[in-house]
């Protein structure tokens, strides 16, 4: 499988053209490989968008770019609404818990999105706590990585206090073990029509 993380810095004039747009993406679920999207505003950064795509492998989604992503995006119109935009893929995508995330996509209410990098002597255990956590209201999550040590975790929560619980104790504790450095959190207020299933 292959993540898609998009960020777009959105003005607040702009926010509710944005958001029209992008529940226009509802054309991807035909796209062939296309696993699920979802997305919301960042509670961390008001201004900014963040979009997380699944596909089923690199071979489906550079497909995706080459025929379909710019017929889309056209129709769309949303490249006039934001300023600016960054694209990160992430292959190697492990599943943390036993559920698929993208079960819950349409379902949860939050998103945390944390892009770190991980010290090479730490990398397995790093991957091997991942897959082994587990936190109450927690609906499910993933990670994806690539070879230069940076990772994408993904969480996907039903609601603020489990998250928060989390955030306060397990995901600290996770961060000191692990080796991780250069990380960068976003927490996603899901926007339940951006989401495509």
């Amino acid at each position: 499988m292959l993540m898609k993380w998009i960020k777009c810095q959105v003005n607040e004039e702009n926010k509710r053209s944005f958001s029209k747009a992008q529940e226009g993406w509802g054309e991807l679920r035909h796209c062939v490989g296309f696993i699920g999207q979802t997305g919301g505003w960042n509670r961390n950064e008001p201004h900014e968008a963040g979009i997380l795509s699944v596909w089923k492998d690199i071979h489906c989604y550079q497909r995706f770019m080459q025929h379909q992503h710019d017929e889309i995006f056209g129709k769309s119109d949303q490249g006039s609404t934001y300023t600016n935009i960054s694209v990160d893929i992430f292959e190697s995508i492990s599943n943390i818990g036993t559920t698929d995330i993208t079960a819950f996509f349409g379902k949860g209410k939050l998103l945390q999105v944390a892009d770190c990098s991980v010290e090479k002597d730490k990398r397995t255990r790093f991957e091997q706590v991942l897959i082994e956590v587990g936190s109450k209201g927690m609906l499910s999550g993933a990670f994806g990585k690539r070879q230069n040590g940076r990772y994408l975790v993904v969480s996907l929560w039903d609601n603020e206090d489990s998250h928060q619980r989390y955030a306060d104790k397990e995901w600290p504790a996770l961060i000191n073990e692990s080796g991780v450095k250069d990380i960068s959190v976003s927490l996603i207020e899901l926007h339940p029509k951006w989401a495509v299933i």
